[in-house]
């Protein structure tokens, strides 16, 4: 009886073997396509990531040169009123003192 066992699991073993074979091909055939896949959504990830960079700091360039200035506009008004810069200078404080209060 153990060798009609035997011979039995040599027999299923032999037919598995050809769908065992097309299952592993199967699903290398899928990691090959999966791996091409998330190589190109990589590949599309860094270039918006490049690009949104780049963006940012074009926009930093922007944003420096914009309050650069204000600053400077603000220095010259200061510069030529500085009694209203002052009292500007005294109110705000007022105002943010009272703020800070409550």
């Amino acid at each position: 009886m153990a060798t009609s066992n035997t011979r039995t699991s040599e027999k299923s073993a032999e037919s598995g073997a050809p769908f065992t074979e097309k299952t592993v091909t199967a699903a290398h055939e899928a990691i090959d396509r999966l791996s091409e896949r998330v190589a190109k959504t990589e590949e599309r990830m860094r270039g918006a990531a490049a690009h949104g960079q780049e963006s940012w700091s074009e926009k930093q360039d922007e944003v420096r040169a914009q309050l650069e200035g204000s600053v400077a506009g603000a220095r010259t008004y200061a510069q030529e009123n500085p009694l209203m810069a002052a009292g500007i200078a005294f109110a705000a404080g007022v105002v943010v003192a009272n703020l800070l209060r409550r």
